[in-house]
């Protein structure tokens, strides 16, 4: 890899929090593979940690199925607890197989990353803050649900022993007895000493691991799909400004083609057309990076609305605090997928209105060789920028409701196996 300068805070676009980043080693991580194209020692102790944890939990979770007496609605049940442990495994495990472009996007946080006129660097700073402080809440409102999430579990474990070794059908059913923070199985007398105590030590470890990681890795991802679309908006600021002026000989006005000029001289029209050629090379790697977290974060998303409809429908009286922490959850997953189907919505918005900036600006007044240049980039901005999910399908607002209507139908269809 040819290595990169490493990005200094005052490099960072106004208004983007990095302070997390910064707290949990994930900052230090992309700087140090910039500069050296190195996997710092934070990284491997990161990967470690997590396979320790969650390797072990989601095993047994998917032997539990041959060990132990299981319905459907015990099944959905067992399968909701795996996805913590789940999701942090992809996520870290992502970030680690593609640091190289990761550490390269994260050039997109840089203020200075596309050319930007004196007269209009306070304008641009205006966006940069007006878009990052919105992606800022987003972030923060993971960590709160997902440590929110952390925090009643630990402290309410509520979930019977009782029943995942004996139980199946509603959970409510079965009372007394030891309770388990996580529904998962262990080849372990779970309900004995010290096997229940060490079980609970783990999978407090998992969950407060689980917890951190989730939302700081899909807030690091979110960081640059929203610093790709501030800088194409920034792009657009630019662009937009062309204007044709007649010139002045002190003798007469000329108002012929021939003695007019422009607002912006040719250099910075043909500087236009290298930074928007640049933005589509990141726009395609960050596509290709993210293709498979988006398609987890929204298969992820279905799956938590099914189990969640399921079991609403047929756990009869569930308990309460039960319904508040999975209203928890599904808040977090909420969180995650209107993260990138919003973020890649505004993308492609910031991305495809380039075309209608140039068209609205006085670009066709002016000679030959400048209107190439800015046709050029018209073109280019005809289809907008888009995330993608299984590779061919496009991510945007309308993906929410796709999946919901794809909920509604398999929950019909699962209701209708259990009558």
């Amino acid at each position: 890899m040819r290595t990169q300068g490493a990005i200094r805070d005052s490099d960072v676009v106004d208004g983007l929090s990095i302070g997390y980043l910064k707290i949990f080693g994930v900052w230090g991580i992309i700087n140090d593979y910039r500069t050296t194209g190195k996997k710092n020692f934070i990284i491997k102790f990161k990967i470690f940690v997590t396979l320790l944890l969650a390797v072990p939990y989601i095993f047994c979770q998917n032997l539990s199925y041959f060990m132990i007496r299981v319905d459907i609605q015990k099944a959905t049940f067992l399968n909701l607890h795996t996805l913590p442990a789940l999701q942090m495994c992809c996520k870290i495990l992502i970030f680690w197989f593609r640091l190289d472009s990761q550490s390269r996007l994260y050039s997109l946080a840089k203020k200075d990353f596309i050319h930007v006129a004196e007269d209009k660097r306070e304008e641009a700073a205006k966006i940069f803050r007006k878009i990052t402080t919105k992606a800022n809440l987003l972030c923060y409102s993971a960590f709160l649900v997902d440590l929110s999430i952390t925090a009643f579990s630990i402290a309410d474990p509520g979930i019977s022993v009782d029943y995942l070794l004996h139980g199946t059908g509603s959970m409510t059913a079965v009372v007394g007895g030891r309770q388990k923070i996580m529904g998962g199985w262990y080849p372990l007398p779970m309900a004995s000493w010290p096997y229940y105590e060490a079980i609970f030590v783990y999978e407090s470890l998992l969950m407060i691991w689980s917890g951190v990681l989730l939302a700081l890795y899909v807030s690091l991802f979110y960081q640059v799909l929203i610093c790709l679309h501030a800088q194409f908006t920034v792009l657009n600021l630019q662009v937009s400004a062309i204007k044709i002026f007649p010139s002045i000989d002190g003798n007469r006005k000329n108002t012929y083609n021939r003695d007019i000029y422009s607002s912006l001289n040719k250099e910075q029209i043909y500087s236009f057309v290298r930074d928007h050629q640049r933005l589509l090379s990141y726009a395609n790697e960050l596509r290709s990076v993210y293709n498979p977290l988006v398609t987890i974060i929204l298969g992820m998303g279905v799956f938590v609305l099914i189990i969640g409809v399921f079991q609403f429908l047929f756990g009869k009286a569930t308990k309460p605090m039960f319904i508040f922490k999975f209203m928890l959850l599904l808040a977090y997953q909420g969180i995650e997928v209107s993260m990138f189907c919003f973020g890649s919505s505004s993308l492609e918005t910031a991305s495809s209105d380039l075309q209608f900036a140039i068209y609205s600006s006085d670009w066709y007044k002016e000679d030959i060789q400048f209107r190439r240049a800015v046709q050029m980039v018209m073109v280019g901005a005809r289809k907008g920028v888009t995330l993608t999910a299984v590779r061919i399908y496009p991510v945007n607002v309308e993906t929410i409701m796709a999946m919901l209507q794809f909920t509604y139908s398999v929950a019909t269809l699962m209701s209708r196996m259990t009558e």
